[in-house]
């Protein structure tokens, strides 16, 4: 097998009702974080004033399953497929936006959420308008797209979803014959698939391509700059935007900055791992200390790694039979390190599994692989490689293969635990030929805002401070010393310093550092809030709330049940809060089968209720979550959401 690497693609925070955090922030199948080898290809950076002729974009009404807003609008937008052969093939790249609704039009912002290959048309279609909402960007247009390769813009699909399924969790500890044999195919299978498909093409699936059709994009809009939002690999590409294009940069937000290309070739190995490894310490100590932890022990670490035992000497079967072993557990421990929510949820799916039940671990890796409940998987585990290797961001083999898996296994002893000097191989030599990226710089003067986190297990602050550095005076860092990765609509002293950045163009003060939100206290009129009839008690699920996305530095919250279908149980709480003084502000849908009240007490304060009905249960933005709580059901949450 290839040493392994975390990718980096982050999900919307939860804004406030029943936001889930059921997208990924990573992908396992392939390397994010490693800097180029030497090249036979010459890097591919050259900045251009030119632009392919593109026509206008004919926006329409949204047709797509993801998109359930109205107010959405959809469009393609067709490329060439290799720019510098305009008259051969191309590609049509899907987008979406949330128009502008104020008073003028101040231009387009550009989305893209990581990956490589993460779907910016799916975070845009769902959580763009609390975007725009929480950074106060009604005069923009925020335009969400999916890069080339991915999903609806020429996705790359080399392999079936049975396919990948059947190399997905494989044993690192082979025990059988057919364990070693799956192993050595696994590490083929793939590059033989792709270039049987694809062939030389693979090679312009390039972040500078990608960056090339932003370009593309700004110009059938008719506009002469735009803006840019990124997070994770998105800061990359946003860079390698302003690399190329630096006159048609008006402002841009780079949160949790990945800049590897000026890595050693230890530090392209170690970084990320090391990351995971300090982020699973905080954990472990956070369930150690905490009681309501469902992985409490008294040593938290120690359990861990006897369940991974565990699983690797008899994997437990799921539901849908496939076996749950210590590959599983492994990337669900990693998908939830991402975000501090997700660390109850990892506790009780852990607990679950040691009593010999899989979902919840299945259910965080197959969010962390954007595999649906169906068995189909998007294209990011497959555009990834692709993307990376196209765009030089391959692994270079050490010198030493062995000093550098000992040095592994002893920075990270529980994620590189199994790494040999034999796993040290060119990821990308079976794909393409070996590509160098080019220098990222910025000579422009449009302000450029770099966030970078203390404690970000994917991307870590040095890279920050690289990406910083190569964007030259224009940018500013603003370093952020709470958990996770990427702190879009996660910290409100970000999100305010990113609103101010995009929305009117100012830079924050030099050396600005923002820590985590406190949490929300109880409000004094809780205890005397009513509980209509047909509700059921107040019950603790830390999982739950978790799961849901929801921070205690969002809301205050409580969790009841009741066996009344949503609409009924929204109604119920209309007439109860009426009649105990509260404003009943209306009802929204926070997605199909969900109905969200909404009061406002006698001060000011916001209450709500969100209300899941069991018709929700099956939905997407409920996968791994309906779980948590009596089958059948209606599921209340309950919100204080401090204005």
């Amino acid at each position: 097998m290839r040493v392994p690497r975390i990718l980096v693609v982050v999900a919307l925070a939860s804004t406030g009702a029943c936001s889930s955090m059921s997208n990924p922030t990573a992908v396992s199948s392939a390397p994010i974080g490693a800097a180029p080898t030497s090249s036979t290809t010459p890097g591919s950076f050259t900045p251009t004033d030119t632009a392919p002729r593109i026509p206008g974009i004919g926006w329409v009404a949204c047709t797509d399953e993801k998109v359930t807003d109205t107010d959405l609008d959809c469009a393609t937008v067709t490329v060439p497929l290799d720019y510098e052969h305009p008259d051969g093939g191309t590609i049509d790249l899907a987008l979406v936006r949330v128009p502008a609704s104020g008073d003028s039009r101040e231009g387009p912002i550009l989305f893209n959420p990581g990956g490589p290959g993460g779907s910016g048309f799916d975070y845009v279609a769902t959580g763009g308008t609390a975007v725009v909402r929480s950074l106060g960007l009604e005069n923009f247009d925020l335009i969400g797209f999916d890069p080339r390769g991915v999903d609806r813009s020429n996705g790359l699909r080399c392999q079936t979803d049975a396919e990948i399924d059947t190399y997905q969790f494989l044993d690192d500890t082979p025990d059988t014959p057919t364990e070693q044999r799956l192993l050595d195919e696994a590490d083929t299978a793939f590059d033989k698939a792709c270039t049987a498909k694809y062939g030389d093409t693979l090679s312009l699936y390039s972040t500078d391509n990608t960056a090339r059709d932003m370009d593309a994009i700004r110009a059938a809009l008719g506009d002469d700059t735009i803006s840019f939002l990124g997070v994770s690999y998105g800061t990359y590409l946003g860079a390698t935007y302003a690399t190329l294009f630096p006159d048609r940069v008006r402002a841009m937000v780079l949160d949790s900055a990945y800049e590897p290309t000026g890595d050693s070739v230890e530090e392209q190995y170690t970084t990320q791992l090391v990351g995971f490894e300090g982020a699973f310490d905080n954990w472990a100590a956070w369930c150690q200390d905490t009681a309501d932890c469902a992985f409490h022990s008294g040593d938290v670490g120690g359990a861990w790694d006897a369940l991974l035992e565990q699983l690797d000497d008899n994997p437990i079967a799921n539901d849908d039979g496939r076996l749950g072993n210590q590959a599983v557990m492994g990337l669900a421990t990693i998908a939830a390190l991402y975000r501090e929510t997700e660390w109850p949820v990892l506790a009780d799916a852990l607990a679950t599994a040691s009593d010999g039940t899989v979902s919840g671990i299945f259910a965080l890796a197959d969010r962390y692989n954007q595999r649906d409940a169906d068995g189909t998987y998007n294209t990011i585990g497959q555009s990834n490689p692709i993307i990376s290797c196209a765009s030089g961001l391959g692994s270079p083999v050490p010198d030493d293969p062995e000093a550098m898996a000992a040095r592994l296994r002893a920075l990270a002893p529980r994620f590189a635990r199994t790494i040999t000097a034999d796993d040290f191989t060119d990821g990308c030599i079976g794909l393409m030929p070996t590509v160098t990226p080019g220098n990222l710089t910025y000579d422009g003067d449009a302000p450029i805002l770099v966030v970078g986190g203390l404690n970000d297990p994917a991307t870590p602050f040095r890279w920050a401070e690289e990406m910083t550095a190569a964007m030259g005076p224009s940018a500013e860092l603003v370093t952020f010393t709470g958990e996770g990765h990427g702190q879009l609509l996660s910290s409100k002293c970000i999100t305010a310093i990113e609103a101010d950045l995009l929305a009117n163009l100012t830079r924050p003060p030099d050396g600005m550092v923002c820590d985590p939100d406190p949490e929300v206290a109880r409000p004094d009129w809780w205890d005397g809030l009513p509980v209509p009839d047909g509700i059921d008690a107040i019950f603790t699920s830390p999982a739950l709330v978790g799961a849901l996305g929801l921070s205690p530095s969002q809301a205050f919250s409580e969790l009841r049940t009741t066996t009344l279908e949503a609409e009924a149980a929204i109604a119920a709480y209309d007439k109860a809060m009426a009649a105990a003084g509260f404003t009943v502000g209306g009802t929204q849908v926070p997605f199909d089968g969900a109905l969200q009240g909404i009061y406002l007490e006698p001060n000011g304060d916001v209450f709500s209720v969100v209300a899941v009905g069991p018709d929700a249960a099956d939905s997407p933005e409920m996968e791994g979550i309906a779980d948590l709580y009596p089958s059948g059901s209606t599921l209340l949450l309950l919100l204080y959401l401090p204005t």
